[in-house]
């Protein structure tokens, strides 16, 4: 884990409060790395909150995003648990019923310079509260919300004869088709550059990035309505786990290479394949990180593609700060939560990342972000990705399945059968607490 200690003290300054102004270190955990750009800005905002309030001192934690839940979990179970911390949507049910998280109570309100709940609501994006909330109370504020498309290689397109914008595939017979122009090989027949991968290296959310639009395309989802059993066995997750097989078995896609690739964080952006599931953030980040070798003109995002080719689904996800349930220092966790949501152009200047508080799809800093209208479009076919109880285990069934039939060859109705088995039990575990 890396972990940096950033300390400014400012002097001379006035106006502040008594209780401010008393030395504090306040413990903050993302699982951004430190030298991305969210990252370096993440660093950026502890120095200003820092110099804004003398005396106190923010200590960053960066956790690896594979390694962060349960890292978190550990440094919670021994007693040493951060003030604030990073929350995913999918995860916050679970730390919400071990009671982690600290609700915004009239105290954090105030803390956050708002008067009532429905000043906290009107200062966010309609809907993007109610992941974080419990019956009355919301527990967190987003700092990260993202929207999930296609995102091609236009470069690559060229080289292959293809037409970026013409060619775009927009149904999965088109996708294929494309792919097997822009594979490359050597003269063995041995794949040296992939038309699409897959992101083994990643976490379950991942997996289910590719898995469960498809599902959504052909009306069904992973479990039913009241989210008691699981569907992925049925007709619709047979076909699209079948789907997702295809790009190794066309030889489009190296299982051996995706099985060592970092999908989208390094094999994307460097030209290692040439069609992602990507997020809004991407094209932005990827130019920033890699302006040596990403164009302008080198990365496009398009709709996910169909089966009818009509565009009708997206996947959203979302992060978000909460505090903990017994931190002493809950007024200064959430004002520093307040100060690092309340920034949203600044954010999409440097990162590309949607803050999503209200109006920020106004703000100077939307249009920078490369086909804004086009991932605003996008919302009308969204739906959040993976969300449903007991996310970390459920998700991890789905994760070794999908990496039992996409790895290992193993039988697809089989396997998920399997699936469903363990997952209905886990699903009924929780039923009984």
């Amino acid at each position: 884990m890396k972990t940096l200690t950033l300390a400014l003290v400012a002097v001379g300054a006035i106006g502040l409060a008594v209780a401010t102004a008393q030395a504090q270190t306040l413990t903050w955990w993302h699982h951004m790395p430190l030298e991305g750009a969210q990252g370096k800005l993440f660093q950026k905002y502890a120095t200003e909150f820092e110099a804004a309030n003398p005396g106190v001192k923010i200590e960053i934690h960066s956790v690896p995003p594979t390694q962060y839940f349960t890292m978190l979990s550990a440094t919670l179970a021994a007693g040493d648990a951060p003030d604030i911390l990073g929350m995913s949507y999918r995860n916050f049910s679970e730390f919400h019923d071990n009671r982690i998280l600290s609700p915004i109570d009239a105290q954090a309100l105030r803390s956050m310079g708002f008067s009532t709940v429905n000043d906290l609501k009107a200062a966010y994006s309609p809907g993007v509260l109610d992941p974080y909330r419990v019956g009355d109370s919301f527990y967190a504020v987003p700092w990260q919300f993202n929207i999930y498309a296609y995102i091609i290689n236009a470069k690559h397109f060229r080289e292959a004869g293809l037409d970026p914008a013409k060619d775009a595939p927009k149904t999965w017979d088109e996708v294929f088709h494309v792919a097997q122009k822009l594979v490359q090989k050597d003269a063995s027949g041995r794949i040296t550059r992939q038309a699409l991968s897959f992101p083994f290296t990643h976490d379950a959310a991942w997996f289910l990035l590719e898995l469960e639009p498809v599902i959504h395309d052909l009306g069904s989802s992973i479990l039913n309505n009241d989210r008691t059993e699981a569907l992925i066995n049925n007709e619709a997750g047979v076909r699209a786990m079948k789907l997702v097989k295809k790009r190794f078995e066309l030889g489009v896609s190296d299982k051996n290479i995706a099985a060592g690739l970092d999908y989208f964080n390094q094999g994307f952006p460097t030209g290692k394949f040439s069609m992602i599931v990507g997020g809004n953030w991407g094209i932005p980040r990827w130019r920033k990180e890699y302006a040596a070798t990403v164009g302008k003109d080198d990365l496009l995002a398009i709709p996910y593609p169909t089966f009818s080719g009509k565009p009708a689904v997206a996947s959203t996800t979302s992060w978000a700060w909460v505090v903990y349930a017994r931190s002493t220092k809950k007024d200064l966790a959430w004002r520093f939560a307040n100060f690092l949501t309340s920034q949203p152009s600044r954010n999409l200047i440097e990162t590309g990342d949607i803050v999503p508080r209200a109006g920020w799809s106004q703000t100077e800093g939307a249009r920078t972000v490369p086909q804004a209208a086009f991932w605003e479009q996008q919302l009308q076919f969204a739906r959040p990705l993976a969300n449903f109880p007991r996310y970390s285990r459920v998700a991890d069934v789905l994760k070794k399945a999908m990496e039992e039939i996409l790895l290992l060859d193993r039988d697809i109705q089989k396997t998920l059968d399997r699936a469903k088995t363990n997952i209905d039990a886990i699903l009924q575990e929780g039923k009984k607490k």
